[in-house]
């Protein structure tokens, strides 16, 4: 039987006290799951029962917040919060790491290859970096021209980097581990590899280590939003709320009208 959706325009009349930014928040917690049919975005009746609930507890005087802990407890206890699944779907691919941000960093470990080689991985490096798109052929020649970079001198962290971000984004999780935890032991500088590796372990569950890499991150990148928000939410599945409470609140600091803005509002209180 086909699934029939309710419009949104419906929900909305139909439950007043859920605002627009409740249900995206639903949404993207994963607790409903609208969908665009012919122009319009619908619900189905499974989703109207989640927000029946909220419509009750909010005019019962509970809020959002509270509300949302609530049902992502019963549904899948607290390590659902935020899950991995919602979480690595929007989250924005990996970037490509440019040569020249860590080569002085690079040339001055102690394995560093000799000259000839060094020449012959930045060339395979640049050549690697101009087929990095989303093209399934060009990344896996990227791939291929990153290995090559690497045969020539292992220690040429933005390879190793980017080359974790291919095997990452798509879902080779412990060939993305091993390669950034290569690059931040020979270049514990390396702002992406930390951000990308606390990624991977929020992604396998492994949150604790997750806020350690994030929190690396920050004290290289202090400004960079993406990592408040993540570190936030390692902390909330920890169940460690009061250290999570600060950097919902650096989060709104540095990016007031970003992604996760209404999220941060609501956990950031």
């Amino acid at each position: 039987m086909v699934d029939q959706r309710v419009p949104a325009r419906v929900v909305r009349t139909r439950f007043p006290a859920v605002r627009d930014d409740h249900l995206r928040s639903l949404a993207q917690w994963g607790l409903v799951e609208p969908r665009r049919e012919g122009g319009e975005i619908g619900y189905s009746f499974a989703d109207l029962a989640v927000v029946r609930r909220v419509q009750a507890a909010l005019e019962s005087g509970r809020t959002f917040r509270a509300i949302v802990r609530t049902l992502l407890a019963e549904r899948q206890g607290q390590l659902s919060l935020f899950g991995a699944r919602t979480l690595s779907a929007d989250r924005p691919a990996p970037r490509v790491v440019v040569l020249a941000e860590r080569a002085a960093a690079v040339q001055t470990h102690p394995g560093v290859a000799a000259a000839a080689d060094r020449e012959r991985a930045e060339a395979a490096f640049a050549a690697a970096t101009e087929r990095d798109t989303d093209a399934p052929g060009d990344r896996r020649l990227a791939m291929e021209l990153y290995r090559e970079a690497l045969m020539h001198d292992p220690t040429l962290v933005p390879a190793l980097v980017n080359l974790g971000n291919l095997h990452y984004s798509e879902g080779r999780l412990p060939e993305a581990h091993a390669l950034y935890e290569r690059a931040v032991h020979l270049d514990d500088t390396a702002f992406e590899a930390w951000f990308n590796l606390g990624n991977v372990y929020h992604d396998l569950g492994r949150c604790a280590e997750a806020v350690t890499c994030y929190q690396r991150a920050l004290a290289i990148a202090p400004e960079y939003a993406d990592a408040c928000f993540y570190l936030a939410v390692a902390y909330e599945k920890l169940g460690e709320s009061d250290a999570a409470r600060p950097y919902w609140q650096r989060y709104l600091r540095l990016a007031p009208e970003g992604e996760w803005a209404a999220l941060a509002r609501e956990f950031g209180e």
